[in-house]
């Protein structure tokens, strides 16, 4: 999953079914967190990529987070999904499994604390973590804490991306170990967030802030949260070829998700977009109204070969668990409402 400033991220948290905890990864040291050179790497491009500019000002302190009792707008996006062949989970099992366990969770209450995250960027730089050249630009690479500058090593999260010019990575704390499928040369590669059940929480807010510097073709006051498959990232997730295509899965059957989006410098509407080239895709004309100067929580569920993301309401707590009927009550659909968005990717 990817975030965008400007954002204030209070928690964050991931939680899956029981059956979907089981991993067959091999335990990994650290060590081989950059993907070795004579492994699989990225075709060749000609095109050229340039770090992003420094700041021209120095940045300003984002106010505190605020909580209100602001009633908020609830936006459901239904979509299905078309996977990779995966046995279904049989509805008594899933009847069966009634605790959806929390596998991360980060929270920015001092001293702010994470476990099951690692946070990186696109600032891959071959004397600290990840690569670069002029082909694909920078790699993925560990970045401090407000995502700014790379890092030798995996940081914690400080909790805000001043401006759109922030954007980070989440990935799990898990190293890639030569299971993680394709790859670029030089790397910093981590295990994306697999299975067909999980649910991902957020608590944020989002004001207005411009980008510091010239934005060289970046859209400024534009905050989003979005999922991408995680080998898009790992390959690159900005730039095309030779020929002018992309180099990773995203045009091909990948795609993304959206959960919500500001579409516009100073708008005040988040949509949900899907977007899967060669299939339905798309949104419409329901949003909920930007957090300014105040917090709301949301969720993204993957179940059932659908995704669904609402609006929760200010006491919905981010505990060690959920039951099967919490979930339940976020995906429950009811096609006459408005306020619900319904994408048949599948049929």
């Amino acid at each position: 999953m990817h975030l965008r400033g400007p954002m204030n991220v209070s928690q964050l948290a991931v939680y899956k079914l029981p059956d979907m905890l089981t991993s067959k990864r091999r335990s990994t040291d650290r060590g081989n967190a950059r993907v070795d050179k004579h492994k699989k790497s990225a075709t060749s491009a000609n095109s050229s990529s340039s770090t992003a500019a420094s700041a021209t000002r120095p940045p300003a302190a984002l106010p505190p987070i605020v909580t209100t009792t602001t009633a908020t707008t609830t936006t459901t996006v239904t979509t299905t999904l078309e996977t990779t062949p995966t046995e279904p989970l049989k509805s008594s099992s899933v009847a069966a499994a009634s605790v959806w366990s929390r596998v991360a969770y980060y929270t920015s209450t001092a001293p702010a604390a994470a476990s099951g995250f690692a946070f990186l960027a696109n600032l891959g730089d071959p004397q600290k973590s990840g690569t670069f050249d002029y082909a694909f630009g920078n790699s993925l690479g560990y970045v401090i804490g407000d995502g700014s500058q790379v890092a030798a090593e995996s940081r914690p999260f400080t909790g805000t991306l001043e401006t759109s010019e922030r954007e980070i990575a989440v990935f799990t704390d898990k190293l890639c170990d030569g299971n993680c499928e394709y790859a670029r040369s030089g790397t910093i590669a981590h295990y994306g967030w697999e299975g067909a059940s999980k649910a991902f929480f957020i608590e944020f807010q989002m004001d207005h802030y411009d980008n510091y510097g010239n934005d060289q073709g970046m859209l400024s006051d534009v905050p989003a949260w979005w999922f991408l498959n995680a080998t898009v990232p790992r390959i690159l997730q900005y730039g095309n070829d030779r020929r002018n295509i992309p180099c990773s899965c995203w045009s091909t059957g990948c795609g993304e998700f959206d959960a919500f989006e500001i579409l516009g410098r100073g708008e005040v509407r988040a949509k949900s977009t899907i977007h899967r080239p060669g299939n339905l895709e798309g949104g419409d004309s329901n949003y909920f109204l930007r957090p300014v100067g105040r917090i709301i929580k949301f969720a993204v569920v993957f179940h059932n070969w659908n995704i669904t993301a609402r609006v929760l309401g200010a006491d919905f707590d981010f505990s060690a668990s959920l039951t099967q009927a919490q979930i339940e009550d976020i995906l429950a659909y009811d096609p006459s409402d408005y306020s619900h968005l319904l994408f048949p990717i599948r049929d």
